[in-house]
């Protein structure tokens, strides 16, 4: 009997030592949930960068830019070059989600004459460095990226060539 007290006491004192469970209460105002989903981006290149025809007359110790907006804008150096043709822009294009805002991202890189002469080459993104989206796929919307190279005095003649660093995302 005496087990049986102290077993029954313990079981006693354990109900009133937990404390009542908290019923269940829902907030005021429910948190909601968003997901903005957008079709994976596309990008395809459909023109290449051509400076033109570059003549190399005394070119300062520093080099002389030869640049190309996206825009479409032209300088040949500081004087000491002469420049001829017609200079075009690269154009690319991008597909993706209809009205979504789409960064354009450049990054340098070298431009070489494939008999080891090499010159500085930086695209130019357009300005802003973004496009709005005009449709969902096909045809995608266009822009246009420039570029510059650095002429130096002991830059070798050549044809010379490269690829252009360029990426998008959302």
């Amino acid at each position: 009997m005496k087990k049986f007290l102290v077993a029954a006491g313990a079981a006693a004192l354990a109900l009133t030592a937990t404390p009542a469970a908290a019923a269940p209460v829902a907030a005021s105002t429910p948190a909601t949930a968003n997901a903005k989903i957008y079709r994976p981006l596309v990008l395809t290149a459909n023109r290449n960068l051509d400076f033109g025809t570059i003549v190399m007359g005394t070119v300062a110790a520093g080099g002389e830019n030869v640049t190309l907006t996206a825009a479409g804008g032209f300088t040949c150096g500081a004087g000491n070059l002469t420049c001829s043709g017609t200079p075009v822009t690269a154009q690319y294009n991008v597909q993706g989600s209809n009205n979504a805002v789409v960064r354009i991202l450049v990054g340098a890189s070298t431009l070489s004459n494939g008999a080891g002469g090499t010159v500085a080459f930086t695209p130019l993104a357009p300005a802003p460095a973004s496009v709005t989206l005009t449709n969902s796929g096909a045809p995608g919307t266009n822009f246009n990226v420039g570029g510059q190279i650095v002429i130096l005095p002991a830059t070798a003649e050549g044809v010379y060539s490269g690829n252009m660093d360029v990426t998008v995302d959302y």
